[in-house]
């Protein structure tokens, strides 16, 4: 059995009293994995709606996954642009909406992006054969069975 190593928070000065807590920012990390399940739920009528559209294009859970990208978002915002170039999302804000982007992209980029900013939702998607959901929202990601 591994043994868990006790992580103590350090006060460091950086310009002023900077909190360095590594317990906290995992705490934080699951409460915004948690939050990417209410963000899924929000847009469960989208989600079905890219399932039926997955099959009318003929196209399987190896091909491509279903996204929901908060374009506000530190990770969704350049992922959105990316798959959306030129989309006017401040239309969407003047509204008073967050802005997101779904739709369908391609499962092998999806996957070689989350590599880049989460190592724990890119295995996720790896090991996941049935047609996935990819949540960017709350500065992480979070991959569910569509």
């Amino acid at each position: 059995m591994k043994k868990m190593q006790k992580t103590k928070a350090v006060v460091r000065e950086i310009g002023g009293l900077v909190l360095d807590d590594p317990a906290a920012v995992a705490m934080i990390r699951v409460i915004a994995k948690l939050n990417c399940r209410n963000t899924l739920g929000l847009n469960a009528d989208r989600v079905e709606h890219f399932k039926r559209r997955l099959t009318e294009r003929g196209l399987t859970a190896a091909d491509a996954v279903i996204v929901l990208l908060n374009v506000d978002d530190v990770h969704g915002g350049p992922l959105a642009d990316v798959l959306m170039p030129g989309f006017n999302w401040q239309e969407i804000r003047d509204r008073g909406e967050v802005p997101f982007a779904r739709g369908l992209a391609g499962r092998e980029g999806i996957q070689e992006l989350l590599g880049i900013f989460d190592q724990e939702a890119a295995a996720k998607l790896r090991e996941m054969t049935s047609v996935a959901v990819v949540v960017v929202d709350h500065g992480v990601a979070e991959v569910f069975p569509a």
